[in-house]
């Protein structure tokens, strides 16, 4: 009996060994469960942005995506999903001041062709924030994202993992996002000759120096979004009141025709300009900064552009 019970125990033993063998302890993962997909986006760059000099019902963005699963995952739909934030839509009272407020997502729409052209205008994006199209003003916030869904029944949020987004310069991995604003397009930038009478010198200059008018040439720079370097913001009066290099540090900022300064010259002075006549080739201005210097000058421009005739302060 004994001889048996020790049979008995060994042939148990091995059956549970050969159990453990077949029980994998550390399984190796499997690349099928684990590999994403994502959406590739050309915008068209006539179509990034909504014009708030237009009828902002018409304005749309415009774009194609594409997708790429590697070959490994079939993607079936892909959701366009809306972020949209308001400017200066919530009061903070502790700081005293307005800041953006960012509203929920919401699906503006699904595509299941591949390539496929998608638009979206903001009369649909009211729509489908149930908001009324005048609730919209520039400098409002618009961003879509690309939730993916594969054929299998997964879901991706983010291509494959979120550094992918940050390299819109490979196009098999850009477009995790598409984002536009509430502008207007500017084209102020450009070469003039100026006229400048000079009004007045700060403390220590010559304003009596200065063979009223003054004249030469200068120039804005384009920044991107509305800014340009102005190539000197006392139109000369630098040169003559002080035998000085010109006045250069100052932006000019253009939003939807509406000009403002900022920035300071190379000695801190802040600068104002005033439009006084625009006759669309040439713009009067009356500048000042807060040293005391002041002028008005006459841009006259010198390229094949003019000046817009809503331009205003």
């Amino acid at each position: 009996m004994k001889k048996i019970s020790i049979l008995t125990v060994v042939f148990a033993w091995l059956i549970l060994l050969n159990g453990c063998q077949d029980e994998d302890w550390n399984p190796a993962p499997d690349i099928n469960d684990n590999i994403g997909a994502v959406t590739k986006i050309s915008v068209n760059p006539d179509k990034n942005f909504f014009n708030a000099l237009n009828p902002l019902a018409s304005e749309e963005v415009e774009f194609t995506i594409d997708v790429d699963g590697f070959d490994v995952t079939e993607v079936s739909s892909v959701d366009i999903m809306l972020t949209f934030t308001e400017k200066d839509g919530t009061y903070n009272e502790l700081e005293d001041v307005y800041v953006d407020k960012v509203y929920d997502a919401v699906k503006v729409g699904e595509v299941t062709t591949f390539p496929s052209t998608f638009a979206l205008t903001a009369a649909s994006a009211a729509e489908s924030l149930g908001v009324d199209l005048s609730f919209f003003k520039v400098g409002d916030g618009f961003n879509l994202t690309f939730p993916i869904h594969s054929a299998d029944g997964r879901t991706f949020t983010v291509a494959l993992n979120s550094d992918l987004c940050q390299q819109p310069a490979q196009p098999s991995f850009g477009g995790c996002n598409v984002r536009w604003s509430i502008a207007c397009a500017s084209d102020l930038g450009g070469t003039f000759d100026f006229s400048t009478t000079v009004i007045a010198a700060g403390p220590g200059g010559a304003a009596g120096n200065c063979s009223n008018p003054v004249t030469g040439t200068g120039a804005l720079t384009a920044l991107g979004g509305g800014r340009y370097a102005v190539s000197d913001a006392t139109f000369g009066q630098y040169d003559c009141a002080w035998d000085d290099t010109p006045a250069v540090g100052v932006r000019l900022v253009d939003v939807c025709n509406k000009i403002s300064l900022t920035g300071s010259d190379q000695y801190g002075l802040i600068y104002t300009f005033v439009i006084k006549n625009n006759d669309g080739t040439s713009l009067t201005i009356d500048w000042s900064n807060d040293y005391g210097d002041a002028g008005t000058t006459v841009l006259t421009r010198t390229d094949s552009k003019t000046w817009p005739s809503e331009l205003s302060n």
